[in-house]
């Protein structure tokens, strides 16, 4: 009895660390880093802190993406990214620390410009099929951020957005693929159905496959997703991003391909070697 007394003392989160979970559940992005980064300056060692710090600074980042230059949000960036390999460190076994500096590279990327960070992909695609690999189970009680469910959605944005081209695999050494990208839109709707980011995601890859291979079946699939996602609620700050930006992915599907959240981009070939 004692034994199991102690390995609960052992996994039981900090207070502060429960409070930034509160906060997050409703919706105070603010409150949630304030409390983080009152609480790691002191804590620099608690790895639960640690990645949701980085989560928190990856998600504000997002935020910011509506109002300042990509460049000013590189430090931003950055910064999670160290934040997310030192909890990689303080505990391996953990997904998170993973996920999140995985997280972390892929917006350098597309605030960088994805054609000029093509080298990173494979480090990138690696972080988060290692995450994939780990036995992290984790849920807010709001639903919006879950272990795996965010991996399924990175790994799903990563193969939409990374070039398909075979020039692709001789620079990183993987590429593209919007099948695997549908793939694990469909297993992070399933983790979640009511997600209303998943919903969205699985949408926007449906429609670039309708256009990538002629598809109207994925293009019809595609827009019904997006619509669905539209009509949940939209409280958490980057839900409420989201919802304004689906009449705008409905109204430019074509370019379906190629949505970030943080902006549109262009990963044709012909891009790459300045055509």
């Amino acid at each position: 009895m004692a034994f199991l007394l102690a390995l609960s003392v052992a996994f039981a989160l900090a207070p502060e660390v429960e409070e930034s979970e509160r906060l997050a559940n409703a919706g105070d992005l603010p409150g949630v880093l304030r409390v983080l980064e009152a609480y790691v300056a002191t804590h620099p060692d608690d790895p639960e802190a640690l990645w949701r710090l980085a989560r928190g600074l990856y998600e504000n980042g997002e935020v910011l993406a509506q109002s300042i230059p990509d460049k000013q949000r590189l430090p931003i960036y950055a910064r999670a990214r160290t934040i997310a390999q030192r909890a990689q460190k303080l505990d391996p076994e953990s997904g998170q620390g993973y996920l999140w500096e995985g997280a972390a590279m892929g917006r350098i990327a597309t605030a960088s410009g994805i054609l000029s960070q093509l080298s990173t992909a494979d480090d990138i695609e690696r972080l988060w099929l290692t995450a994939l690999g780990k036995k992290t189970r984790y849920r807010m009680d709001s639903g919006i951020s879950s272990f795996p469910g965010d991996v399924y959605n990175a790994l799903g944005q990563f193969y939409r957005l990374c070039p398909d081209w075979k020039l692709m695999e001789w620079i990183s050494g993987t590429r593209g693929d919007i099948d695997k990208s549908v793939k694990y839109f469909r297993m992070m709707v399933a983790d979640d159905p009511k997600r209303a980011e998943g919903l969205k995601e699985l949408g926007v890859a449906l429609l670039c496959k309708g256009y990538k291979h002629d598809d109207a079946a994925a293009k019809v699939e595609g827009r019904k997703w997006l619509n669905d996602a539209y009509a949940l609620p939209h409280s958490y700050p980057t839900d409420a991003i989201d919802h304004r930006q689906i009449p705008v992915i409905l109204a430019k599907e074509a370019d379906a391909c190629g949505y970030s959240r943080d902006g549109w981009e262009d990963t044709s070939e012909g891009a790459y070697k300045g055509g």
